[in-house]
């Protein structure tokens, strides 16, 4: 069941992969004029994840620090996965409702999203916005 529930976790992770203001991606872009939007194929998530990134010296160095910023950025999700699945699984094993349990899970991935999206932003100047099933889309 755990192996189980860990993908359902993981898949859910994909879906919760990016921390995004509710604006439009217009309107994110609008707030960062100066940035370069780069999409990536996502081992993790599935799909492509986007990120808005800070211009380097030379626009080969920005895509070099997107691409960086992606890996990180699955690797974050990577752990989001493991870490939930766990907390899930504990708590659904210590008896609390699975509603209560979700709800548990929803609220920590939030403030986990916002967190990892500025962790790739402090260390990459690179935004992560947009993922499958979540963020703007164009």
């Amino acid at each position: 069941m755990f192996n189980r529930l860990k993908l359902h976790v993981l898949g859910v992770s994909a879906l919760l992969g990016a921390c995004v203001p509710t604006a439009g991606l217009d309107e994110i872009k609008r707030s960062y004029p100066d940035r370069q939007m780069f999409q990536f194929s996502s081992r993790v998530a599935g799909g492509e994840l986007g990120y808005l990134c800070a211009p380097g010296v030379t626009p080969r160095a920005t895509k070099a620090r997107a691409r960086k910023a992606h890996a990180a950025y699955e690797a974050e999700i990577r752990t989001y996965g493991d870490t939930f699945a766990a907390e899930l699984v504990g708590a659904l094993t210590a008896g609390t409702s699975p509603k209560a349990a979700t709800r548990k899970v929803n609220g920590d991935s939030a403030v986990w999203a916002r967190q990892a999206a500025l962790k790739i932003e402090k260390t990459y100047q690179c935004l992560p916005i947009s993922g499958p099933g979540v963020g703007v889309q164009d």
